[in-house]
């Protein structure tokens, strides 16, 4: 391995462990609200001045809104919401006097830590009227974070940056790398000229990416077609106000001095200088905006932000130079194999193997490389957003997880291919298979944007079964079925050491109580050891509290607390 891939390679290494180290690890998901004034489905004797929503982590400062909807539809309102100076996790708007008997309904916006509009609704009830008839208030969903498919306008910006960047880098690697060192440092005129297609529209590629997503940013955070994209005043209000802004500007910088550095590689590509220093910088400024894309993902939300941030960027920067590497063999290396210095370079090599073989040979162990932490950083991230089975093959994003996970099983069986013909270096390249690995490539990349945009699955873990064993060996299951905000299904098993079920539990309670904010408590009561079914309705998804009371014939008992995690229906 040469001087080049160890100088960037422990870039990498360095810039993960400052990632881990300088970023803080208590960091949530999604934001979410943890309480409110009034609460949820609250019944309130007289009108209140304003409500007030608390989340669990600071919110964006730009983009948010909070209505009141009256009993005959109006906006009760008084002035425009506003973010507590003193604590920027609470969003509170006043609203007007004397307010008529009713149901009402808090509408809210905000955008979340990690970039994406999120929404949901309170209602509350003043008086003790009927609000709506045997069924009473509604059911509360505290946070809808949205399940619609990306549009094609935020797919094309994501596209944009992955397919430069991964054209760009791949320019840098096979120069830096694949290419054997040849007397002519650079190659022929005709690999000149495709090195510089290849490196000028992935620049071109990744700067209108980066260029567009301001304004595909916008639209999303605005709740608004591209009319609110092209409104300088909402871009001020991104870039001032939002977490995506502050990142958008470095990427805007380092977008610049990719710039100014890809004329310096073009220009010492033309004077044929061996110096690997162009492709040094330029391998380190890309690296540099990959690593931009971690901190505005659900990277940047998760609970450990820093091992997940550096995850999500080894995830992406490896699938890139991996792809590189076969567009670039594909592109570069035909014109590359046919120099007047390759053909020097074979007749001196001790191996004598022909100069794309040797290329192939190379790109095997950088494709290694790259493939084990794909895999290794793609299994974390998919432990952190895909909590069970269930929610992998019932949710959108599990779903296209699968998809992505299929189509680069096909690259890696390609590559794979590629490696053993490589081998035994007796067959001419096989063209077509290469172009079909980067076509395969390509839609993983294409799906990663979708993925990137696609509320996780987190949010839908499915049936649960919660199991706990006591100290005298009894084991307690709990399941819940299907486990979503409306009315789901319970079911307790008491099992002693034996494992056969314990005749002497004469009852089994079971105490819900939201930890997201206060909602109240939820009793279940079970009488006896093999208790039947029970419905009961829970009223939010997120994360709830189970307080367990067992209570035996020989009035001995057994207490303890376990949390479930409640899908959105």
């Amino acid at each position: 391995m040469n001087r080049f891939l160890r100088k960037w390679t422990g870039f990498a290494a360095i810039a993960c462990i400052i990632v881990l180290v300088l970023t803080p690890a208590s960091v949530f998901a999604h934001a979410y609200v943890v309480a409110s004034n009034p609460a949820a489905n609250e019944t309130l004797d007289t009108s209140p001045e304003m409500i007030v929503i608390d989340f669990n982590e600071p919110i964006e400062a730009g983009f948010h809104k909070l209505e009141v909807i009256g009993p005959n539809g109006d906006d009760v309102t008084e002035g425009e919401a506003a973010i507590d100076p003193q604590k920027p996790s609470r969003l509170t708007v006043s609203l007007q006097s004397d307010l008529p008997e009713g149901l009402y309904t808090a509408k809210w916006n905000v955008v979340s830590g990690d970039g994406h509009a999120i929404s949901g609704t309170i209602p509350f009830q003043i008086g003790h009227g009927d609000p709506g008839g045997e069924s009473g208030l509604p059911i509360h969903s505290t946070t809808d974070g949205g399940s619609s498919f990306p549009g094609w306008s935020l797919l094309l910006v994501r596209w944009l940056f992955y397919g430069g960047m991964t054209a760009y880098l791949g320019a840098v690697v096979f120069h830096a790398w694949l290419l054997p060192r040849l007397d002519n440092a650079w190659g022929s005129e005709r690999l000149k000229r495709r090195s510089r297609v290849l490196w000028l529209s992935g620049l071109i590629a990744s700067s209108a990416g980066i260029l567009l997503s301001l304004p595909q940013q916008t639209a999303d955070d605005a709740g608004g077609g591209w009319k609110e994209a092209l409104d300088p005043a909402l871009w001020r209000q991104t870039l001032v106000y939002t977490t995506f802004g502050e990142i958008w500007k470095v990427q805007l910088l380092l977008l610049g001095g990719l710039l100014l550095w890809t004329l310096y590689v073009l220009r010492a590509s033309r004077s044929n200088r061996p110096s690997q220093l162009p492709l040094l910088g330029a391998m380190l400024l890309g690296l540099g905006l990959l690593l931009s894309k971690a901190f505005i993902g659900h990277a940047a939300t998760a609970d450990l932000r820093g091992p997940a941030i550096a995850a999500d960027f080894l995830h992406l920067a490896a699938s890139l130079i991996w792809l590189g590497g076969v567009g670039a063999i594909a592109f570069l290396l035909p014109a590359a194999a046919k120099t007047v210095a390759g053909e020097e370079a074979l007749n001196s090599a001790p191996s004598h193997l022909p100069l794309s073989w040797r290329t192939v040979r190379r790109f095997s162990i950088l494709a290694f490389i790259m493939v084990a932490i794909l895999l290794l950083s793609g299994v974390y991230g998919s432990l952190l957003h895909v909590p069970t089975l269930y929610s992998l093959t019932h949710t959108t994003y599990g779903l296209v997880l699968l998809a992505k996970i299929a189509l680069t099983l096909i690259c890696l069986l390609l590559g794979g291919w590629s490696f053993l013909r490589g081998r035994q270096a007796r067959k001419p390249l096989n063209a077509a298979g290469i172009w079909t690995e980067l076509g395969a490539g390509l839609a993983v990349l294409l799906l990663a944007g979708v993925l990137a945009n696609l509320p996780t699955a987190a949010a839908s873990p499915g049936p649960a079964a919660l199991t706990h064993q006591l100290d005298d060996g009894t084991k307690v299951t709990i399941r819940i079925t299907p486990n979503v905000a409306g009315t789901n299904t319970f079911q307790v098993n008491v099992l002693g050491p034996d494992g056969q079920p314990r005749s002497d539990v004469d009852q089994v309670t079971l105490e819900l109580t939201s930890k997201e904010m206060d909602m109240g408590t939820i009793e279940i009561l079970f009488p006896g050891g093999s208790p039947p079914k029970a419905s009961e309705l829970i009223t939010m998804g997120g994360r709830w509290n189970i307080h367990v009371h067992i209570l035996t014939s020989s009035l001995d008992s057994y207490d303890y607390d376990t949390e479930l995690t409640v899908g959105n229906p």
